[in-house]
């Protein structure tokens, strides 16, 4: 702005009075300049017609040096026309243009001496490598003579403007007399559009301010307030408006991150309130088993051995493994077991399944030395393998569930948990995805709370796929974190 470099308004205005002062000067000097300009035209003239014979002299010089060395092959020819052009280059650029006819001729040499270097270089290389260079020196002997043409034209047309500008001469006191009135007037005019600059500068900024103060009284602030150099009273009063507009954005940044990290605190509580039910609710599934727990143990033990003195080894065998399931559900419900232990807990699943049902469901393990050790919630593996069961063998007698864990990528532990049987429906498996289904049949711990589990133990996000298909089995894949 006009009077932007100063810091005050009252600099702004002595120098508004200085610059009137100032003027009273400057006009009186003004004719001292018309005359020292009417000098320095004319000298500038004679220096570029000057530098337009040398352009000339240097072209020519081209001319005649080329035509040697294609004939003779004189190196000396060479050095001649290379400093022939870089004279014209230096000659060219002290040039001035006093109307738009210079202007065109000016730029027309300048082309042609491009086009002339190029020609020269690709002449000389020609007639190094022994190719034609025929066609490439009537072309640049053609090039010169345009540039001599427009050479011409050029001085021509500096000597018309010097004669006109001279006649003109005659008339430079008059003028000099009317400039004076003019540079007057212009001034009077210019002294009111700076007092209208002055009060725009003074009262724009006041407005502006004003405008931004309403849409924050209004409740506004999704906008930014444009800093400025502070170089007056109002561009300090600006950028304190701003660094105050942004300082209440943060302040409100600031309570919506908190807002935020309290509605996750919050969310983390309801996933571990989720976790404690589905921890209850696997509790209250086996609560049969609880009551009482030392004496069904004892019971157990006592027919153990009533069976093993008859002679009866089925019967002591699949007591063993009632009480072995039996002690594992009761013991292990609320604590981390690993995935060996999940394991056999589901051979003595099935041993009793198989007994009870006169099933011949077989059980094939495919499990890594160290992923047998990592840990996971109890209870997991098999209300997996008694859905398939029930899902899979429910009118087969025969079949085979197969237990796959594996590392995957070194930190986490993939589970597959496959069967052969006559596959899921689609209606039962799209409920089985919801996790909240569970058989009548089961034990009642169903995928919602299997996966609950996983998810807060292991603090991901959908541990567990299901994949099924008609007549050919269905999988169960478990993807947890390898946790030792």
């Amino acid at each position: 702005m006009l009077f932007s470099p100063f810091k005050t308004y009252r600099a702004k205005l002595m120098f508004f009075i200085v610059t009137f002062i100032l003027t009273t000067v400057a006009i009186n000097l003004l004719i001292q300049l018309n005359v020292n300009f009417l000098h320095n035209y004319f000298d500038k003239t004679y220096h570029n017609i000057e530098s337009i014979n040398t352009i000339t002299t240097n072209f020519n010089t081209i001319s005649k040096s080329i035509q040697t060395y294609v004939i003779s092959g004189d190196s000396d020819s060479i050095l001649n026309v290379y400093d022939s052009l870089n004279s014209i280059a230096h000659e060219l650029n002290q040039i001035t243009c006093q109307n738009e006819d210079e202007v065109v001729f000016k730029r027309s040499i300048a082309n042609i001496y491009t086009t002339i270097s190029s020609n020269i270089d690709m002449v000389i290389l020609f007639k190094k490598q022994g190719k034609d260079y025929t066609q490439k020196l009537s072309d640049t002997i053609e090039s010169l003579e345009y540039a001599n043409y427009f050479l011409q034209k050029l001085t021509q047309s500096k000597i018309n403007y010097s004669v006109e500008y001279y006649n003109s001469l005659k008339d430079s006191i008059r003028k000099i007399t009317n400039t004076n009135y003019v540079v007057i007037i212009l001034w009077f005019i210019s002294s009111i559009f700076i007092s209208l600059v002055f009060t725009k500068e003074l009262t724009d900024p006041i407005s502006r301010l004003a405008k931004f103060s309403n849409r924050v009284a209004n409740g506004e602030l999704n906008f930014t307030i444009p800093k400025v150099e502070p170089t007056d009273e109002l561009g300090i009063l600006n950028n304190s408006f701003s660094d105050m507009l942004e300082n209440i954005k943060d302040m409100l940044k600031k309570l919506e991150d908190k807002a935020e990290l309290e509605k996750e605190l919050a969310q983390k509580e309801i996933e571990t309130v989720r976790y404690q039910q589905a921890l209850q609710e696997a509790e209250l599934k086996t609560l049969q088993a609880q009551i009482n727990p030392h004496f069904l143990f004892n019971t157990l033990n006592t027919i153990t051995q009533i069976a093993m003195f008859e002679n009866a080894q089925k019967t002591y065998d699949m007591l063993i493994k009632t009480s072995n399931y039996l002690r594992y559900c009761v013991q292990n419900i609320n604590k981390l077991v690993t995935i060996g232990d999940e394991i056999e807990n589901v051979k003595n699943y099935l041993f009793i399944h198989n007994i009870r049902f006169g099933n011949k469901i077989s059980l094939e393990v495919d499990v890594e030395k160290d992923v047998e050790s990592a840990k996971i919630p109890s209870m997991i593996f098999q209300p997996i393998v008694e859905n398939s069961i029930v899902h899979g063998f429910a009118k087969k007698s025969e079949g085979l569930i197969k237990i796959v864990a594996k590392k995957e990528n070194q930190s986490y532990i993939k589970i597959h948990i496959i069967d052969n049987g006559s596959g899921i429906e689609p209606y039962v498996l799209e409920e089985l995805t919801k996790k909240s289904y569970v058989s009548k049949t089961s034990t009642g711990i169903g995928l919602e709370n299997i996966t609950k589990r996983l998810e807060f133990f292991f603090a991901i996000k959908n541990p567990i796929s299901i994949d099924s298909q008609l007549n050919i089995g269905t999988t169960v894949t478990i993807l947890i974190p390898y946790v030792k």
